[in-house]
């Protein structure tokens, strides 16, 4: 892939994202919400928690991504995902310049600082890095390298495995053409999730049984509305992107221009339609809760077909004070409204507690065992969430297995969405066996950790 950096505006654009992007970095202190604490976690002790990387929340490909920098902190991890983030952009520029895209420089600033997209891509999260190898796989697609296409569309699965659904349009494309060759080429990414998981576990029906359990999660909360997605565009993809985009669209259909910007406009709605289906309250068949960053996904394809819009705009005015002001007022909403709607990641004052409280007691009773189900606190150890002697998961049957250890219960991850514990905070407070050695009530939730002391009392002779 040649990038050519005769057009100024395409350092400067790529400058503009890294500069707020680091400025964002270092002034982090915690984790996207939810799961990058846990990924982040599994990727830096991924060798001591081999059966974890090929389940289905997971996602192998994310966590063998990041294993490496994982290695030297949090912080290396973020920067290297700023990294692949470049490439991104890059890939979405090549892309925007082999569709003859006037002022395709413009793709880097109209997909980089898209608010959602820009907010996970310095995270430990499987949805940037899946935008990069749909880019990829689109851009080897226009050049006509089929075979390449199909194979890195396939390596889709082992990141978001509902983003296959591209790998099997080409495969329908390819067969088309009649070129069979290829066509096992899209059973790559499958094929080295099912590979590996028998490798691992020694069974090679544990990929299916994880995609059973997967598809039949229970529905913990409320499904979203239908319309969710649609609704919020403008937030996921930014006021000017979205606005653009809706111009760009106009002016496709007008000039019957569909077969070009076709698998774009595939993607988009392939993406926003399996997503409203699985988290929607009419339906919601996984355990999906609706989050903006499942869309970000297809944050490049919006971003080129953002840009092509802006380009004929550009295009269509005569005088070069007008074409000025347009491009300053376009920058101007794109940087603003990205970086007022995203903000370096702060600690909350639960995860706060969480850290303090693990710490405090680590430091009182270095030699035990914490039993919790919050990767906040295998954070503040630094050890496997997985399991180990400083840490082990929190349910009935770890709990009975020790006769001296620590129990942290906080409100929100005890008992968590995918398993029960089969533990309440009431069987805690009535076991006889448990004394609270910490305690801290906090809008009206209690977080507090047990000491389990059931070792026999020797009697002295």
């Amino acid at each position: 892939m040649k990038i050519r950096l005769n057009n100024p505006l395409l350092p400067f654009f790529l400058g503009v994202v890294a500069v707020i992007e680091s400025v964002w970095i270092l002034r982090s202190q915690g984790f996207f919400p939810v799961d990058e604490c846990a990924h982040y976690l599994y990727s830096r002790f991924v060798l001591t928690a081999l059966p974890y990387t090929v389940e289905t929340w997971h996602r192998p490909g994310l966590l063998w991504l990041f294993a490496l920098p994982a290695q030297f902190g949090h912080t290396c991890a973020m920067f290297f995902s700023l990294v692949l983030y470049i490439c991104l952009l890059l890939v979405t520029y090549r892309t925007a310049v082999l569709m003859n895209i006037r002022h395709a420089a413009w793709v880097i600033i109209l997909t980089g600082l898209q608010p959602v997209l820009f907010d996970i891509s310095y995270a430990c999260l499987a949805e940037m890095p899946a935008a990069l190898v749909l880019s990829l796989s689109y851009m080897y697609h226009l050049k006509g390298r089929h075979g390449w296409s199909l194979a890195i569309a396939s390596a889709v699965f082992l990141f978001r495995f509902e983003m296959f659904g591209f790998a099997l349009l080409l495969f329908l494309l390819s067969l088309r053409r009649k070129e069979w060759r290829i066509l096992p080429l899209v059973l790559i990414g499958p094929a080295i999730w099912i590979g590996t998981s028998a490798v691992i576990s020694g069974n090679v029906m544990t990929f299916f049984t994880e995609w059973s359990v997967f598809s039949h999660l229970g529905k913990y909360v409320p499904g979203i509305p239908v319309m969710h997605y649609a609704e919020n565009l403008h937030r996921i993809f930014g006021i000017a992107q979205v606005l653009l985009f809706a111009g760009a669209f106009i002016l496709i259909i007008r000039h019957r221009r569909i077969a070009e910007f076709g698998l774009l406009f595939f993607l988009i709605a392939l993406n926003i339609v399996v997503n409203t289906l699985a988290g929607a309250e009419y339906f919601h068949w996984t355990g999906s809760i609706g989050e903006f960053r499942y869309i970000a996904v297809v944050g490049p394809f919006v971003g080129l077909v953002s840009v092509f819009g802006f380009s004929e705009a550009l295009e269509s005015l005569k005088r070069e004070g007008w074409k000025l002001a347009l491009s300053l007022a376009v920058f101007c909403l794109v940087i603003f409204n990205c970086t007022l709607t995203t903000h370096p990641r702060r600690w909350e004052n639960y995860e706060k507690i969480v850290l303090e409280m693990t710490r405090a007691v680590h430091r009182a009773y270095p030699d035990l065992t914490l039993l919790s189900n919050n990767s906040l606190a295998a954070f503040a150890l630094d050890v496997a969430p997985s399991g180990g002697p400083h840490y082990e998961k929190l349910d009935a049957r770890k709990l009975a297995k020790y006769t001296r250890c620590l129990i942290l219960w906080d409100p929100y991850s005890s008992n968590p969405r995918f398993f029960q514990t089969g533990l309440t905070e009431e069987s805690l407070l009535g076991n006889s066996s448990l004394t609270i050695v910490d305690r801290y009530d906090y809008w009206n939730s209690e977080y507090i950790v047990f000491l389990k002391d059931s070792a026999p009392v020797r009697s002295a002779r």
